[in-house]
């Protein structure tokens, strides 16, 4: 089960976003608890490509794919404005540093299974992905 998503770069408009891969995180088999570490997770991602690749700027577009896997349920965010860094150089800062903010990326990889980033020439892709928990959704129904 794949679900395509495009929509402005718009903070107002990440209330959707929150409540489709909510959705999404619970038809597959997600506990509450866990589907709104995802939703945060997604959600702090998208906060950041608004923040960081359109520099706050609300006409950019942002392209969310959620897919059910057989074994995982995966997120794809493509945005196409400036690469937030040079590639290889987006690393968190360090948990000492005491100042507010800068802690997405720490947030994002401790809910996460696997985060994957590529910067193009023409678009950023971010990966996110989490493993299924033991019930897996068939035919849209889930089972133990």
């Amino acid at each position: 089960m794949t679900l395509d998503l495009r929509f402005p770069s718009d903070p107002r408009l990440l209330q959707i976003v929150r409540s489709v891969v909510g959705q999404m995180s619970a038809l597959c088999g997600f506990e509450d608890e866990e589907t709104q570490f995802i939703v945060l997770a997604v959600d702090e991602a998208c906060a950041n490509i608004i923040r960081h690749s359109y520099c706050g700027r609300a006409d950019g577009e942002i392209r969310l794919t959620c897919a059910a896997r057989d074994e995982r349920i995966e997120f794809v965010l493509v945005d196409w404005g400036r690469a937030p860094c040079e590639p290889g150089r987006l690393q968190p800062r360090s948990l000492e540093e005491v100042r507010p903010g800068g802690l997405g990326m720490h947030l994002i990889q401790s809910i996460m299974d696997e985060v994957r980033y590529r910067f193009g020439e023409r678009e950023n892709e971010l990966y996110l992905a989490k493993s299924l928990p033991r019930r897996k959704i068939h035919s849209g129904v889930v089972t133990e």
